[in-house]
């Protein structure tokens, strides 16, 4: 009795089994492709950052050095037409300096270092070789790092985009034609982006600076690439 009644229970299941796949249908024929996009452009503007540093034994000679290089620094903007909206300077940052021969709880300080990070957002890259020297030349003991861009970042980028999503259907129509079959509509679509900002290296720099003090430096900041890349979902009827 015990043993009809297990079977009467797996048949009931089947049953259900076999009634829930009906109901659901055949699962839909899907053929998922990737695109790429690339656009390459020259850049139009440039994050400057310069930093002005002394280290004295008293902590007003410090902030004075670095107040009046950060001046000279500013002026030097100012005279290459840079507008002062462009430029932004960080607050003064102090860090003591001790005495490191001696062992105590209570270290004695023997010094101040004080620095200033200065930014400028470049719009005009002819004036990046007199900027770069100039600042050098009077004012900044150190260039932080350039970073070159485009001010129509957003226009590439979606060009970008659309190439990969170009490259994506072309990818899935040759698929269906070298297997035979239709392709349909679009079931789903996912983008990712990358890419515009390039960086030139503070160390490339500084050579460059070493190599010629009286003839005028020059920079090359190469091509910006912006890149996409799509995966895309479309029905096979």
């Amino acid at each position: 009795m015990e043993q009809l009644a297990r079977w009467l229970a797996a048949l009931v299941a089947l049953t259900f089994c076999a009634a829930a796949a009906a109901h659901e249908g055949p699962k839909d024929r899907l053929l998922t492709v990737g695109g790429e996009g690339e656009v390459e452009v020259a850049p139009d503007r440039a994050d400057v950052a310069f930093a002005v540093e002394a280290s004295e034994k008293t902590l007003a000679d410090a902030e004075r050095i670095v107040t009046e290089g950060t001046a000279k620094l500013l002026k030097l903007c100012e005279s290459l037409g840079i507008a002062r909206a462009h430029v932004r300077s960080a607050q003064l940052a102090v860090h003591p300096q001790y005495d490191t021969g001696v062992v105590s709880n209570r270290p004695r300080i023997v010094g101040y270092r004080v620095s200033r990070q200065v930014d400028v957002d470049l719009r005009d890259l002819a004036k990046l070789g007199k900027l770069l020297q100039g600042a050098v030349d009077s004012a900044a003991n150190r260039v932080a790092g350039v970073s070159f861009g485009s001010s129509r970042k957003d226009e590439h980028q979606r060009a970008a985009l659309a190439l990969a999503a170009q490259d994506a259907r072309a990818n899935a129509e040759v698929l269906a034609t070298a297997m035979g079959v239709k392709l349909g509509r679009l079931h789903a679509l996912a983008a990712a982006e990358s890419g515009g900002q390039p960086m030139m290296e503070t160390r490339m720099l500084r050579k460059s600076f070493a190599a010629s003090d009286a003839a005028e430096q020059t920079y090359e900041a190469g091509q910006i690439t912006f890149q996409a890349s799509v995966t895309a979902e479309y029905d096979l009827p």
